[in-house]
């Protein structure tokens, strides 16, 4: 899913790129012009609020349905190999090739719920997470304007640029609690329910699971 790293009021910025061009303005005009900067933990926002948590829980949860999925196919996979390796002299040369039949048909099927994973669990992420994302975007341009502000910051990316910023600077809270009360104003619409992912994987914006790699062949 992709995200915003750095959140710029366009309205305001507009104004800010017009001024440059033009000629200075009377004073009393560059006065009421925006020139505060903002910070916001934008993955904060979006899910910490109530919306926002409902949405992370739905996405947790499909997360662990496949999980253990993952988890069950690579039980099978690793009991296959440790009765190859305790009861080789047992077993028969036919036996023998069935089993590595087997774990090979299970490997194959391994990989293949990691590949689509990486296809269909950001398009989940995107779907439950999208219009939390929507609605916090324009409560946070609405109280930029409200406020003054002429650009905002994302500190949520931990290779952010910035270095300091003071503690009045931080928005984060503040946004979620008019996220919350545009929630309750203007509850989200009902939507059907979401496609499970075929496994679970990374996921920015809400807490994820890494999908296991496939085992290695036997020897």
């Amino acid at each position: 899913m992709k995200r915003v790293s750095v959140l710029m009021v366009v309205s305001l910025l507009s104004v800010g790129a017009a001024l440059a061009q033009a000629p200075a303005a009377p004073a009393a005009a560059q006065a009421n012009a925006p020139s505060r900067v903002a910070v916001i933990d934008f993955n904060r926002a979006v899910t910490e609020n109530a919306e926002g948590k409902k949405a992370g829980d739905a996405f947790m949860a499909e997360i662990g349905k496949k999980q253990a999925e993952f988890t069950k196919l690579q039980g099978e996979i690793d009991a296959i190999q440790k009765d190859l390796q305790t009861k080789d002299a047992a077993l028969s040369a036919q036996a023998k090739a069935d089993m590595a039949k087997d774990i090979d048909r299970k490997q194959t099927q391994l990989t293949r719920m990691n590949d689509d994973a990486q296809k269909d669990v950001p398009e989940l992420q995107s779907q439950l997470l999208g219009p939390v994302m929507d609605r916090a975007q324009k409560v946070i341009k609405s109280y930029a304007d409200e406020v003054g502000l002429a650009v905002v910051f994302d500190i949520s990316n931990q290779n952010s640029s910035l270095i300091y910023w003071p503690d009045v600077a931080d928005i984060t809270t503040e946004v979620i609690r008019r996220i919350d009360a545009d929630i309750a104003k203007n509850p989200p619409s009902a939507a059907a329910p979401a496609k499970a992912p075929a496994a679970p994987t990374k996921a920015p914006a809400a807490p994820a699971t890494a999908a296991p790699k496939p085992p290695a062949p036997p020897k």
